[in-house]
């Protein structure tokens, strides 16, 4: 049936249905669903329409593409499944690169299907927001739902891994330009890590017999960046990686700069104690103010505490230490608990969460960042692990291969950046009809 054609239809479709509410013999709920069905099957007739009138960006048999050249093939037709649910297809010209594999298809490139598995841009998009935020299934299932046509799991699954293979997680690409140039009074830097089980891997061992073997947690560090003006939170941006912490050092910090941390007139930095993260903190965000979190340091005093032989004079001790931490008495915490180490059932644990206090002594003035209206929990950060990992890697029974973990989470970080729409935008690639060296 023709688009005019069908058209149509809608009058007599609004008619039909409202004598059906009539006659009680269905309600709202059935009608919209019809009308969404009707939507749909005009939708996919209008997709398909368009991109037929959508002429090829050049006919000529040699091209050459950003310095490579391609050469004519023959035709073979487009084909993918629009956000209506109906299946689109178009013939169109297929050029084969010389000396190296793969293909040139302007038109998909114009229309911005490159980037798409099977899919309109929109579809795909869709399938990816669902599929970094929920279990792929669960995904397939709310598509289905809202859409009214079924999308499988693993169609979902595909075109989510396929996204975090395809982003480009850059920060000097991704993060708005104009940041960089934008000054701020404070910003806040936070990192942290965690965990999230891969199923380890065996060269040689494939498909079924692959997911046969044990768990492994797999270290994922976790960054906050947040800009602040007028003790207004201004933007943030949120990095995760897996991998060697040097690494994920090298692109916090890149991520750093490119949001404007060299027009900022303050520069926070809060973590644990870790001595690997402070040399994050030297290395890539030299003179920031560096903090520990609170919660870890109430964590080695209670932990301190806890050593008390009497329990009750632990409890006491806690109490009065953790508000003398508050209050940036951290020197006299550490007397009064290296004058309490034969009280203890452990000293050598002891002298342990001394030290740690030692090692952080300039880190914790607690009651002057509080003064100045800084922080001293790393709460955000730590929700970070929580939603970023915990929420999409750690649900129940779930297990992952390092890469398909690794593809997801690169879509998800930009799903919760915003820039995952800004992907499935044209973005043709530049052609000449002469070789570079000739038309210069």
């Amino acid at each position: 049936m023709k688009l005019n054609e069908l058209i149509l239809q809608g009058s007599e479709i609004v008619n039909e249905l409202s004598k059906a509410i009539e006659d009680r013999r269905i309600g709202l709920k059935e009608v919209e669903e019809r009308i969404l069905e009707y939507v749909n099957r005009i939708g996919a007739l209008m997709v398909e329409e368009v991109v037929e009138g959508v002429r090829e960006p050049h006919y000529e048999n040699r091209v050459y593409v950003e310095g490579q050249e391609a050469v004519f093939d023959q035709k073979r037709n487009l084909r993918f499944r629009n956000r209506f649910g109906g299946q689109t297809v178009r013939s169109r010209r297929c050029y084969k690169f010389l000396g190296e594999r793969g293909g040139y298809y302007p038109l998909d490139e114009l229309l911005g299907l490159d980037k798409c598995g099977g899919f309109s841009p929109l579809m795909t998009f869709l399938q990816v927001l669902f599929g970094s935020s929920r279990p792929f299934e669960e995904s397939g299932e709310l598509i289905s739902e809202v859409l009214g046509f079924g999308v499988s799991a693993t169609a979902v699954q595909r075109n989510t891994e396929e996204a975090g293979e395809q982003l480009d997680d850059n920060p000097f690409h991704v993060i708005d330009k104009h940041q960089r140039g934008r000054s701020c009074e404070v910003m806040i830097v936070e990192m942290d890590s965690t965990t999230s089980p891969q199923i380890h891997q065996e060269e040689g061992i494939r498909g079924r017999e692959s997911l046969k073997q044990p768990t492994e947690w797999k270290m994922c560090h976790v960054g906050t960046i947040q800009k602040f003006g007028g003790g207004e939170l201004d933007c943030e941006w949120s990095v995760a990686r897996y991998g060697r912490l040097e690494s994920f050092g090298l692109h916090l910090g890149r991520s750093g700069l490119a949001m404007g941390m060299e027009g900022a007139q303050k520069v926070v930095f809060l973590s644990d104690g870790l001595r690997a993260n402070w040399q994050i903190c030297f290395d890539h965000f030299p003179g920031a103010i560096q903090i520990l979190d609170f919660y870890h340091a109430s964590e080695h005093l209670g932990e301190f505490c806890r050593l008390f032989k009497n329990p009750e004079k632990g409890q006491q001790h806690y109490g009065r230490w953790y508000q003398m931490l508050l209050d940036g008495e951290v020197l006299q915490v550490m007397a009064e608990m290296r004058s309490t180490m034969e009280q203890l059932s452990n000293t050598e644990e002891g002298w342990g969460h001394c030290a740690y206090f030692k090692n952080n002594v300039e880190r914790m003035k607690y009651q002057e960042y509080r003064d100045a209206g800084l922080p001293i929990g790393s709460g955000k950060v730590e929700g970070g692990c929580k939603y970023i990992v915990g929420k999409r890697f750690k649900g129940s029974g779930m297990r992952w291969k390092k890469q398909d973990n690794e593809r997801v989470l690169r879509a998800r970080m930009a799903k919760i950046n915003r820039y995952l729409e800004p992907h499935y935008r044209p973005t043709p690639r530049s052609y000449t009809f002469t070789p570079a060296e000739k038309a210069a």
